[in-house]
């Protein structure tokens, strides 16, 4: 019997389509050019109105991906094992239960890894992809992608989005998780 092979999917952005993601590279831009701020640090809200409008801003992940029915079919012909990887802050856990629910999604995944601790995303989804020796990671933070690739030897495939793909154009991506999978697939042959 041959080896199936794992395949981590970040949720915001991958398996949930999250239209507010297109404002993430201007506000890194912000961050660089005019705080000059350097390296991989991410806000970790804590107090009531910070975690307001975080959960305003995941409630916007309200529709599965281009590329979810083709992840049920790659899943349920053992072509590969999905993983669930979500840097989510644990105040935003009924959030994804509801939507994971609602989407009849829970069950497409050998494990869901949720950052309950609270951790920095990127070490969190670092621990998780050497916790589980993934053969492959899909992540549509261009920073998480470019850390994960230094520290890993995952195969990392990075959803763009307009904005993205329009600043990284040099840059090797996918529109959405069906193209990533697709890539997979065409590997794994």
């Amino acid at each position: 019997m041959s080896r199936v092979t794992k395949v981590g999917l970040d949720f915001d952005g991958v398996v949930a389509y999250n239209p507010f993601r297109v404002i993430r590279a201007p506000i890194t831009g912000f961050k660089r050019k005019i705080l000059k701020k350097r390296g991989l640090k991410f806000f970790i809200p804590h107090n009531r109105w910070q975690q307001f409008l975080w959960r305003v801003l995941h409630e916007s992940s309200i529709v599965p991906a281009p590329g979810l029915q083709l992840l049920r079919e790659m899943v349920k012909e053992r072509k590969i094992e999905a993983h669930l990887v979500t840097a989510r802050f644990n105040f935003l856990n009924q959030n994804l239960e509801r939507w994971l629910e609602k989407f009849r999604v829970r069950d497409l995944f050998t494990t869901v890894s949720v950052n309950n601790k609270n951790q920095q995303p990127h070490l969190f989804k670092q621990e998780i992809i050497k916790k589980y020796k993934f053969d492959y990671y899909i992540e549509d933070n261009l920073d998480v992608v470019e850390y994960l690739e230094k520290n890993n030897r995952v195969k990392i495939c990075w959803i763009y989005n307009l904005v993205d793909k329009f600043l990284y154009r040099n840059r090797a991506g996918f529109g959405y998780l069906k193209k990533a999978l697709q890539w997979i697939q065409d590997q794994e042959k």
